[in-house]
């Protein structure tokens, strides 16, 4: 089944923490930093994003095609706040005509007892709806605090690996002793620091 997913209304604020939660975590005061701090913000907020579901709240129309006995849609988007509006062949489903579990982003048809039954299009069904979370800043932020901890913990990781040659696994200085960093790429298995992976761990980004 193959849907198509457009932002009807963008989020304004979209980074996972704000400049001045980051500089506190790094102990800085001065304003020297503040034009790379935003730019790590945003790669952060990248990287995070790419694994776990950690948007902002926009307004998203999907659109699903050559949709035939399907037993139910995904949404794919997450968490989903509310459904706007589902347009079947053109014709607008009451409320009572689908159910969703917000949890999954699954979207049922229903009978008129209420019942599950399979979606059928000749055309498209599109689903205009409302999903993320408000980010940090705002009135009324509601990001999982773990999201915004795992952006910190990858940001301090940026900041204390600065200037460092991103090739060196480990090294050893005598009679001090031996240091291995992290290493890894954005998108390989294990790219993110072990900490960072167990925070977004329940946010993890899967389809059914």
């Amino acid at each position: 089944m193959r849907s198509i997913l457009s932002v009807t209304t963008a989020a304004t604020v979209t980074a996972l923490t704000t400049l001045e939660r980051l500089k506190q975590e790094l102990d800085i005061t001065v304003s020297t930093y503040d034009s790379l701090l935003r730019a790590k913000i945003k790669e952060a907020t990248s990287d995070i994003n790419a694994r776990a579901w950690a948007d902002p709240r926009e307004t998203l129309t999907q659109t699903f095609w050559n949709v035939q006995g399907e037993e139910y849609l995904i949404l794919r988007r997450r968490p989903v706040v509310s459904i706007t509006s589902v347009t079947l062949d053109d014709v607008a489903l009451e409320t009572t005509e689908y159910r969703l579990d917000d949890e999954t982003g699954v979207l049922y048809c229903l009978d008129t007892s209420g019942y599950p039954i399979s979606w059928e299009a000749c055309k498209s069904i599109i689903v205009v709806y409302v999903a993320g979370y408000i980010m940090p800043g705002q009135t009324s932020a509601n990001l999982e605090p773990a999201l915004e901890g795992a952006a910190i913990e990858l940001l301090q990781s940026y900041w204390q690996s600065r200037g460092r040659d991103p090739l060196i696994k480990s090294e050893s200085v005598p009679d001090l002793g031996e240091v291995s960093y992290w290493v890894g790429a954005v998108g390989e298995a294990g790219s993110l620091p072990p900490g960072v992976e167990t925070k977004i761990a329940p946010f993890r980004r899967v389809m059914l």
